[in-house]
């Protein structure tokens, strides 16, 4: 059965288990565990703000986590084609969590909605 982080409860478990298992090298450890932290907190908003420079940077946790904070609106406005796009990109870079979560949420949106996200998502991908 799939999956996905329904509440800010099982984030915050799954937020401990990704701590642990990503850490790509051009990203301290540090800046994503303080994101980890910030969530654990209840400060959705700031931990948002930590973690969209992660993702940028390609940390594929902070990716998935990002996804799913779009997808419930918490600590940004809810989008969920910004969700799927994050959650795609954070699957082809290597979460397992990211492309079951996927699946979940685009069972949820039109066509229109994935084929936006999958551009978006593409476009992330493919630039420098």
């Amino acid at each position: 059965m799939i999956q996905l982080i329904l509440n800010n409860r099982t984030l915050i478990i799954t937020l401990f288990v990704l701590s642990g298992i990503v850490s790509p090298s051009f990203v301290k450890a540090d800046e994503f565990q303080d994101a980890v932290t910030t969530v654990n907190d209840g400060d959705f908003e700031t931990a948002y703000k930590m973690l969209v420079p992660l993702a940028e940077k390609g940390q594929a946790a902070a990716q998935l986590i990002l996804g799913m904070m779009y997808f419930k609106g918490t600590g940004v406005e809810k989008n969920i084609v910004q969700a799927d796009k994050w959650l795609l990109i954070s699957e082809k870079l290597g979460q397992e969590a990211g492309k079951k979560n996927r699946i979940f949420v685009e069972r949820q949106m039109s066509s229109d909605q994935i084929l936006k996200a999958r551009k978006l998502a593409k476009d992330w991908l493919q630039k420098p």
